[in-house]
C-alpha cells in the first residue's frame, strides 16, 4: 500500500470509482508511517439524489472510540469542488487532532520517506 499523504483514507478512491456505492463508503485512516489512527465513513448521503436535495457528511472515529469525533459536511459529491473542500477540511482537522494527541511526534513534523 502506497501511503503518500500524512493522513490516508484507505478505500476512499475505490468508493469514488464505484460511483459512490454506500457499501464502500467507509474505511481506515492511516498515517504515512502505517499507523492506524481511526476510521472514516460517509453518512447521510444519497448518491441518486438531485443536486441540492441530499448532502452528506464525512465522519472520523478515532481508533478505540465508538463515535465520530470529527465531521465535515459536504454538498453533493458529484461536484468536485465540494468533495475536495470537505476532504481537505476533515484531513486538516484529523491532522490537528493527531498532533494534539501526540505532541512529541506530530504528523506535521514528519518527513516523507525518500
Amino acid at each position: 500500500m502506497n501511503l503518500i499523504f500524512p493522513i490516508n483514507f484507505i478505500g476512499h478512491d475505490e468508493w469514488l470509482d464505484s460511483g459512490y456505492d454506500l457499501n464502500l463508503a467507509a474505511g481506515e485512516v492511516v498515517t504515512r508511517d502505517g499507523e492506524l489512527i481511526g476510521r472514516w465513513q460517509v453518512t447521510d448521503y444519497d448518491p441518486n439524489a438531485e443536486y441540492g436535495e441530499e448532502d452528506g457528511r464525512y465522519e472520523f472515529t478515532p481508533q478505540g472510540e465508538d463515535a465520530a469525533t470529527i465531521t465535515e459536511e459536504f454538498a453533493h459529491l458529484d461536484f468536485r469542488i465540494s468533495r475536495c473542500f470537505a476532504l481537505s477540511n476533515i484531513t486538516r482537522a484529523i491532522r490537528d487532532w493527531y498532533d494534539a494527541e501526540n505532541p512529541d511526534c506530530p504528523i506535521s513534523s514528519r518527513r516523507h520517506p525518500e
